[in-house]
């Protein structure tokens, strides 16, 4: 076969828009990773703790029950993501996000554009709209959007059966109308080089004999099928035992709280790697939250009993006194990249850098 017989036969499949081979695939293919605020969670999505985060031009889902942090950590992403130059868009249905808590986590109120929406309907086409004007206006990759929260949004069959007093179950149309959503998204969202960060609420099936892992979505199984990395959240609140934490006199000595954050689907690792964020209620999220303890599983730090020491036996002491963001910065990270390089694939093969 010579290579002109070859071309002749991929001209016709050339035809087809973004056809191309693999290695040059801009859909597939992702060449910037959004930030978010956490090493830790970075690396359970991406792989890489510093240059990680939530991909370009995907669908990524964070599920959880109320007040586990999904609109925090959604608008903390959305304000490092505009430093670095991107436009957010947030589209909110539960009118959970102002100007005010938006701006303590770093996103720019002045700078983002909001957008409240009602139905699932409605909300699929304005965003393919918007999705179709970003690629005609050729801005691909200037925009991330944010829709908070998926479990909030009604289908219009449900709003007509209320402005006509009806009672009638919805029979299915809002879970069509989700998956429909998120189909429109995963393709658009491509081809636009935009990410979509979603929040979702999560229950637990009242009829299961055995209580799961992993969490039921709101929206049927659309979620489930078309995002790229499905991260689940989980809560629990902290009573300080450390006099440097920062409380508030009322707070009843809680300085704050440990999220827990699970990938139960991922494109890019392998899924159902956990770690754990620290939440302080006046400071924020911690960026090394989760490290120290990936450090210890992977035996960058030796453990006994309440102290560590170094693999070549230097005696580190207790934890408080000696972790500090010079120590994650100069021993922990290093090694953790280089064990999330070499161990965290799916294939055994060897990877060239």
């Amino acid at each position: 076969m010579s290579n002109k017989q070859l071309q002749d036969v991929y001209d016709i499949l050339d035809e087809t828009p973004y056809a191309t081979f693999l290695s040059e695939s801009t859909l597939t293919n992702v060449d910037t990773w959004y930030d978010t605020g956490s090493y830790a969670l970075n690396a359970i999505i991406s792989g890489k703790f510093k240059d990680g985060g939530v991909p370009k031009g995907r669908v990524i889902i964070f599920a959880g029950e109320t007040g586990t942090g999904k609109t925090l950590l959604i608008n903390k992403i959305l304000g490092l993501a505009q430093k670095q130059g991107i436009n957010p868009v947030i589209f909110d249905s539960e009118f959970a996000v102002d100007s005010e808590s938006a701006r303590a986590v770093g996103l720019d109120p002045e700078h983002t554009k909001y957008v409240p929406v009602d139905t699932v309907e409605g909300l699929r086409n304005t965003v393919s709209k918007f999705l179709d004007k970003v690629i005609e206006s050729k801005l691909q990759g200037k925009f991330i959007i944010s829709i908070d929260s998926l479990g909030n949004l009604s289908s219009e069959k449900e709003q007509q059966d209320i402005a006509k007093d009806k009672s009638a179950s919805d029979m299915g149309t809002r879970a069509k109308g989700i998956k429909s959503l998120l189909r429109t998204l995963t393709l658009k969202a491509g081809q636009a080089g935009v990410t979509v960060l979603i929040s979702n609420h999560t229950y637990a099936d009242p009829v299961a004999m055995y209580p799961s892992l992993i969490k039921n979505q709101s929206g049927g199984s659309g979620p489930l099928y078309m995002a790229s990395v499905i991260v689940q959240l989980a809560k629990k609140n902290e009573k300080s035992e450390d006099d440097k934490d920062e409380i508030l006199p009322e707070a009843r000595n809680y300085s704050g709280a440990t999220l827990r954050a699970l990938t139960t689907k991922n494109r890019f690792l392998p899924p159902f790697l956990e770690t754990s964020l620290y939440l302080n209620f006046l400071n924020g999220l911690d960026k090394y939250s989760g490290l120290f303890d990936m450090a210890v599983n992977h035996g960058i730090v030796l453990q006994t009993g309440s102290t560590y020491t170094m693999p070549d036996g230097t005696k580190l002491g207790y934890k408080k006194n000696f972790i500090n963001a010079k120590f994650y910065e100069e021993i922990i990270l290093p090694g953790l990249e280089t064990i999330m390089f070499e161990k965290y694939r799916y294939s055994k093969l060897p990877v060239e850098e």
